[in-house]
């Protein structure tokens, strides 16, 4: 590997390094993998394609969550209408150096809890990649921003979020899900069962149907990962009997 660049972000330190067997560049902070790409964004993580996919009907996406942009870039160049959102100024400087983020997008330093809260725009998508060490995604995506994140949507529009979930027991998706959706949406995941320390996919949609699009299956076919599709195990009216304060 070859070390490209050395930041310190308000997060811990960052460093951008160059995989000398193909090119692509991994962004570490703390020694955490956040994102691997191309230099032109282009993520080798199934998960971002995944929640690409899942977005294709908006047209204006709220993005919570920068880190190497790869999300962003790719509805970017999908003609996509975006505001990006994160409290690490440098995360923005190195998306567009090291893995092709667009010039000219809407970039919004700000946590995205105050950013939701004080905005009062209306998206027909919001993305949600957000993260970090010791990111505690349960405090994070508690019931009020939950709501207010909700609020920020259009009639017909939809929610999408990569969790870390730590197994197949794991409670931590489907209550953010079930925070996010409210009585309004319907609720997916999109998961690897079996895989310890994994990423998942919230899908907060309108559709009664989400395997229904054929272009998320082949992504999911086509990967070397056992994706696989359910609907989220609780409603939003459920929470009060399942969530207290000893879940925390």
């Amino acid at each position: 590997m070859r070390l490209l660049g050395r930041y310190q972000g308000r997060n811990g330190a960052i460093e951008i390094v160059e995989c000398s067997a193909d090119g692509t560049r991994i962004y570490f902070e703390e020694g955490v993998r956040q994102s691997q790409a191309t230099p032109d964004g282009e993520s080798v993580f199934s998960y971002v394609k995944l929640m690409d996919e899942l977005l294709h009907r908006s047209t204006n996406i709220l993005v919570l969550g920068c880190g190497g942009g790869n999300l962003a870039t790719r509805l970017a160049r999908l003609g996509k209408e975006l505001t990006i959102v994160d409290n690490n100024p440098i995360s923005f400087v190195i998306a567009q150096r090291y893995f092709g983020l667009p010039d000219g997008l809407p970039l919004m330093v700000s946590d995205f809890r105050k950013f939701i809260l004080d905005d009062d725009l209306l998206y027909d998508g919001i993305a949600i990649d957000v993260g970090g060490p010791d990111f505690r995604f349960d405090d994070e995506f508690d019931v009020e921003t939950c709501d207010a994140i909700r609020a920020r949507l259009t009639p017909g529009g939809r929610i999408v979020m990569n969790v870390l979930v730590a197994n197949d027991i794991d409670p931590v998706a489907d209550r953010i899900a079930a925070r996010l959706a409210g009585d309004r949406l319907g609720t997916w995941i999109i998961d690897e069962q079996g895989v310890q320390d994994r990423n998942a996919i919230i899908a907060c949609v309108p559709e009664k149907q989400l395997n229904a699009h054929p272009v998320l299956a082949e992504v999911m076919q086509n990967s070397l990962e056992r994706w696989s599709i359910r609907r989220g195990r609780l409603r939003g009216r459920e929470l009060g009997a399942t969530y207290s304060t000893s879940d925390r």
